[in-house]
């Protein structure tokens, strides 16, 4: 019994950190690839753009709405919209996107200093 209740204690932990990876082991300039690809028809990707969809937020804003919380963002893009296209991702892609999200200024990072 005890045996079990452990593994299922540490299966449930891996699976906890497996959700988000820390913002150090993500790739904001793949995230903003990725947004430059699937998200730019509606949002805005970039600090002081306005989103093509009117009702679509920009990153600005779901960073700010976020808490700036890489937990957040991903519960965020996770969530159902009924505006918004399901599009499968990769774990690897949702957690690239949110470091690019709350990445500093959300532009291109390449661009930044």
């Amino acid at each position: 019994m005890k045996l079990v209740l452990l593994s299922s204690t540490i299966l449930l932990a891996a699976s906890t950190c497996l959700r988000a990876e820390p913002p150090g082991m993500s790739d904001a300039q793949e995230g903003f690839l990725y947004a430059k690809e699937v998200c730019a028809n509606c949002h805005a990707i970039v600090s002081n753009e306005t989103s093509p969809v009117r009702e679509a937020p920009t990153f600005d804003e779901i960073a700010k709405k976020s808490e700036r919380s890489v937990k957040t963002v991903i519960e965020r893009i996770e969530a159902v919209h009924p505006t918004m296209p399901n599009i499968p991702m990769e774990r690897e892609e949702m957690n690239d996107l949110a470091a690019y999200i709350l990445s500093s200024d959300d532009e291109e990072p390449s661009n930044r200093p």
